[in-house]
């Protein structure tokens, strides 16, 4: 069974109700904002985040250890409970309503799943998972966060055969290259080979949400993507996709332009998907709200070939 493992700093301010906050910077960014990918801090890639970006990373380990007593008490009462199949990151850099949403729609669709922290994005971590998923966020805090180990996991994982389903921000961190309002940024995993292109013209002026109606592609009809043709989805700040090579288009923007695509890589493959299936469109509720019922059906045929 594999241990979460929380940063010991992390751990003790959690347990005692703190909140981490950055007095660096009282700037919040938005979920989906790249900066510019680094070499990961020598010290501590949580360096430079903002009080938004601590908020998340508290409710996404309080979430880790609350999930962990969960199956601890599970395991000391049932005599079998299921392994997971499907890894869901929730470190710095995710977005806590799109992990939350990820796990709910999942686990209600029959998947069982467990949450990642960042020492579990390794190979050991990841060894007898069949998929993982990079949440929306903060691109550039979920790259530092994994570190050089960590992306080299990543790449390991997909080449041998795993699938990885990245959404809004982790779609981001999957492309080779990244533009964001015209400026370009690399970034490692190159997972797609082209580049991720936002915000979106013509659906939201970041930082604002809007609902985004698909159209869904043949080859996405066949990826359990047929519901999402006639359902608002939420758009907040994604990207599109452009060029790469052996690229299969599943759904797209109004202006026809790639919102959701697959890539084989090595015996794996990955999908970069640049809106948030599981989470409502805005006028179909909040942060706190449930992911649409749609989503689990449709996030396990993506990410694991079933329908």
């Amino acid at each position: 069974m594999r241990t979460r493992s929380v940063p010991a700093v992390l751990l003790a301010t959690v347990a005692a109700g703190g909140l981490l906050v950055s007095v660096a910077s009282m700037t919040a960014t938005g979920p989906c904002v790249p900066r510019a990918w680094a070499a990961p801090p020598a010290s501590d890639p949580r360096e430079g985040m903002t009080v938004v970006d601590h908020q998340n990373l508290e409710r996404n380990l309080r979430w880790v250890l609350a999930r962990e007593r969960e199956h601890a008490a599970r395991v000391a009462k049932e005599a079998t409970v299921a392994a997971a199949r499907v890894g869901v990151v929730a470190d710095a850099g995710v977005w806590h309503p799109s992990a939350r949403g990820v796990v709910d729609a999942l686990e209600a669709a029959g998947v069982p799943c467990i949450v990642l922290d960042r020492t579990l994005v390794t190979k050991a971590g990841l060894a007898g998972l069949e998929g993982l998923v990079l949440p929306g966020g903060w691109a550039p805090y979920q790259v530092a966060t994994w570190g050089t180990e960590g992306v080299a996991a990543l790449r390991g994982f997909v080449e041998a055969g795993g699938r990885v389903l990245g959404i809004c921000a982790g779609a981001y961190a999957m492309a080779k290259d990244v533009r964001w309002d015209g400026a370009v940024f690399p970034y490692p995993l190159g997972f797609f080979d082209g580049t991720a292109d936002g915000p979106v013209a013509g659906l939201a002026a970041w930082p604002a949400r809007a609902p985004v109606r698909l159209a869904v592609d043949a080859p996405g009809k066949a990826r359990g993507l047929a519901p999402f043709a006639t359902t608002d989805v939420l758009y907040y700040g994604g990207g599109r996709f452009v060029g790469g090579s052996g690229v299969t288009v599943l759904a797209r923007y109004p202006d026809g332009s790639a919102a959701i695509v697959e890539r084989r890589v090595g015996k794996g493959l990955v999908v970069l998907c640049g809106v948030h299936l599981e989470r409502p469109a805005p006028a179909a509720g909040g942060d706190d709200a449930g992911p649409p019922a749609l989503a689990g059906p449709a996030l396990e045929a993506l990410l694991l070939g079933r329908r």
